[in-house]
């Protein structure tokens, strides 16, 4: 890798060994996507939003997944549209007598039982 991207961090700045191992690969992959050292360099230090934080900042803070994603956001050209394998469903047309009997078995309706409430003598009269 070359020495452009790590002549624009402060190593200094990172306390521990494990955050430069975690740190190297996402900046690995930020070169492969973004083409080149200098290309790499200039958006680690281009804020993401008008005055807000940059790439480098969220790096700093350790938020590798908001630097991944802001990565990923980031338009190569080489983006490539793959259309999703034909599904071997079937679709047919239902009556809607099968429709309804299909989302009750879904979603029973709650019944009451009467012996269980303690309601007796009301078959035929309006609760």
């Amino acid at each position: 890798m070359d020495n452009l991207i790590f002549n624009s961090l402060d190593i200094n700045k990172y306390e521990s060994h494990e955050h430069l191992l975690e740190v190297l690969p996402l900046l690995e992959e930020a070169t492969q996507r973004l083409g080149s050292p200098t290309a790499t360099k200039t958006w680690l230090l281009t804020p993401v939003t008008p005055g807000g934080k940059t790439p480098l900042d969220y790096l700093a803070a350790r938020q590798y997944t908001i630097f991944r994603g802001f990565l990923l956001r980031v338009r190569t050209g080489q983006e490539s549209f793959r259309p999703l394998k034909p599904s071997n469903r079937i679709y047919r047309e239902r009556p809607p007598e099968e429709i309804k009997a299909a989302l009750e078995r879904l979603n029973p309706r709650a019944w009451i039982d009467e012996d269980d409430i303690g309601v007796s003598g009301l078959v035929g009269k309006e609760v």
